[in-house]
């Protein structure tokens, strides 16, 4: 479990933003829980955190403050923001002082959800790295899940892969982003485009049949994602590549 620091004068938000989210599903354990920057470095004096969500706008000691006195101790949890104002100053310091995100209130059950799963990936990842500085066992996941795809496809998708490497679908998408620098789905297409434009070359199989073949019922949806990754239709693309066999027009 990685140590989750709360901090937000509102009592009621406070509260909600303790009770109402599945912190010990999304992998965190709540470890205090305070009214202003002050509770928050009163608790880093004795133990360490790993993430700080904070309002900005508190009595006391405000989020912009707390996050300078951070950076300047050299501690490094991970910080999130929240604001009831999307102001550019605030956001300014903000990443001055390597807040990793700026949440805009009211918050959105989701998208704090969808933060912290990627802090997750990244907590994860940085202590993996100290146990394996090679990168083995990510680079394994990637290496798994690129196979999956490649074995299946007419029907590859995100739930499959993390089954088949045991993760959950927002978990895999998230490390998954984090190691490659490309989404999951970027990656499904490159592999069927680029297994189409080998299957036109060869001049074989029409192209309602190739787009059996890669998952697509309706070819339309084949020519269209076949057109925005070429820059072609699979007709102009068989024409210039000079492969022989006849072709049909989506």
């Amino acid at each position: 479990m990685y140590k989750l620091g709360i901090a937000d004068d509102e009592s009621r938000l406070l509260s909600g933003l303790c009770e109402y989210y599945p912190w010990a599903e999304m992998g965190f354990e709540i470890r205090v829980r305070a009214k202003n920057g002050f509770g928050i470095l009163e608790y880093l004096q004795k133990e360490s955190l790993d993430v700080v969500l904070t309002d900005i706008s508190m009595p006391g000691m405000d989020g912009i403050r707390l996050a300078k006195e951070l950076h300047h101790d050299r501690q490094e949890p991970v910080i999130v923001f929240l604001s009831g104002y999307a102001d550019f100053q605030y956001a300014k310091q903000a990443i001055k002082y390597g807040v990793y995100e700026y949440i805009l209130k009211p918050v959105k059950y989701q998208e704090l959800l969808d933060v912290f799963q990627r802090i997750r990936v990244r907590l994860d990842l940085e202590h993996r790295e100290e146990e394996d500085r090679g990168g083995s066992y990510y680079m394994s996941v990637v290496e798994k899940v690129n196979r999956y795809v490649l074995e299946n496809l007419s029907c590859a998708t995100l739930k499959g892969a993390a089954a088949r490497v045991g993760l959950s679908a927002s978990y895999l998408s998230a490390l998954y982003k984090q190691y490659t620098g490309r989404n999951f789905s970027d990656f499904i297409l490159e592999s069927r485009m680029t297994c189409a434009g080998k299957m036109l070359d060869d001049g074989v199989l029409k192209t309602y049949q190739i787009a059996e073949r890669l998952g697509y019922d309706d070819p339309k949806n084949f020519t269209r994602a076949f057109r925005s990754f070429y820059g072609t239709a699979p007709r102009e693309y068989r024409s210039r590549k000079g492969a022989g066999g006849e072709d049909d027009q989506c």
